[in-house]
């Protein structure tokens, strides 16, 4: 899936959920998660054609 927009989306959902965890591992692992859609999101948007 090459839309940054969708990735954005997925790290927000992830974030989301880390909020209202109760356990610290998985919140530690969501967040993760968040932070690699986010790079996934940047590189996607580096490669995109100017204009």
């Amino acid at each position: 899936m090459e839309d940054a927009a969708f990735w954005r989306e997925q790290g927000a959902k992830f974030r989301r959920r880390a909020e209202t965890s109760g356990d610290p591992a998985l919140k530690a692992e969501l967040v993760e998660l968040a932070e690699i859609c986010d790079e996934v999101a940047a590189e996607i948007e580096d490669r995109a054609p100017a204009g």
